[in-house]
């Protein structure tokens, strides 16, 4: 997501004159822009894209119209300073105030004191026993400490995931790293949706830019062929396949297969990747 408040600062900014017609004619011209901007994009965006850039292009123009307007408000004048004054002769021959709680701290001085001796007597008197109780006491059974599982960190990271990454590629586009085996989705703000992949014997040596020619759900009745890709498979040019898998991970060795996926994550990528859309794989 954008954020569009420097720019809409900077447009105001520069505006001459300044004023409220002015700006809103700024404002009415950002938001056309943006919405010509968004409906060219390839691959289009999704309703919820779009209305999020379009709730923070709204914030961000609510916020520098509050700026405006606070800069263009006249200061407020400071309240006079009011100074309270004794009258004249208030304070004579008026007797000296007496210390009424002198007699309470006294009183007080002399019961902290009783009763700081009071502990200490007690624990002259009953230390011993403390001490001879403490070393009768068994010692403690040591608690088994559960070592940590290193495969719930693997676990995680094999989990579909929003990432950051950076790249050059149009967002939208497929990325297979093979050497990472990582499937990369493109996302705005330089960020992508990761998935774990396994590399068949297939696609091996597979390398290059392809597009998304064909695409096919399985079914269950063909056990065979439904257990080789999985729930559905993308078909690429020159007969490559990106495919789902019924194996526990995408990483697990099988005998063939392309570029693969645990079925979750392949319908996951199914349902969001259109025809001809961009596939880049890096050998």
């Amino acid at each position: 997501m954008v954020d569009y408040f420097p720019l809409l600062a900077r447009a105001v900014a520069s505006l001459s004159p300044n004023t409220s017609e002015q700006r809103h004619i700024l404002y009415d011209r950002a938001r056309k822009t943006l919405a010509d901007k968004l409906r060219a994009s390839n691959p289009a965006f999704s309703h919820t894209d779009l209305r999020a850039e379009s709730a923070a292009l709204e914030a961000a123009i609510q916020r520098v119209e509050r700026d405006a307007l606070r800069r263009a408000a006249p200061p407020r004048p400071a309240p006079p300073y009011e100074a309270s004054e004794a009258p004249a002769g208030a304070y004579q021959d008026m007797p000296p105030l007496k210390d009424n709680r002198r007699g309470l701290r006294i009183v007080a001085g002399a019961f902290a004191a009783v009763l700081v001796l009071g502990v200490g007597v007690a624990a002259y008197t009953f230390w011993p026993r403390i001490l001879s109780d403490v070393r009768s006491i068994p010692n403690p059974r040591p608690v088994p400490v559960v070592p940590e599982d290193p495969a719930d960190k693997t676990n995680y990271v094999s989990l579909r995931q929003l990432v950051y990454y950076r790249t050059n590629q149009p967002v939208g586009t497929i990325i297979v790293d093979k050497l990472q085996t990582f499937l990369y989705v493109v996302r705005p703000n330089v960020s992508a949706m990761r998935y774990r992949i396994g590399v068949g014997p297939e696609c091996t040596t597979l390398a290059g830019l392809y597009h998304i020619v064909r695409k096919e759900e399985l079914s269950g009745g063909n056990q065979a062929q439904s257990g080789l890709l999985g729930a559905r498979v993308l078909y690429l040019n020159n007969d490559r396949r990106i495919h789902g898998s019924s194996a526990p991970a995408a990483s697990a060795p099988l005998p063939e297969g392309c570029i693969r996926l645990v079925n979750d994550d392949v319908i996951y990528l199914y349902d969001r990747t259109p025809l001809e859309n961009r596939v880049v794989v890096s050998n």
